[in-house]
């Protein structure tokens, strides 16, 4: 059943549009990465300001870039 949904999504949509999409999410991918490389360089008082905790970032810095 996934096959046929994933099927349906990309019916009709050229190649293009299809790599472009494809890109977008590479992009999307890498900036997550990046940016929980970042956050998991700051110290405590820092997360503080941003209003976040140790844990909280502890569990963010955990996930898959895909996630």
């Amino acid at each position: 059943m996934s096959t046929l949904i994933l099927q349906q999504k990309w019916d009709g949509l050229s190649f293009k549009q299809v790599l472009s999409s494809a890109a977008t999410t590479i992009q999307l991918w890498m900036d997550r990465q990046h940016q929980r490389k970042q956050l998991a360089k700051l110290e405590a008082s820092q997360l503080v300001d941003m209003g976040l905790n140790v844990n909280q970032v502890s569990q963010e810095i955990k996930k898959p870039f895909w996630k």
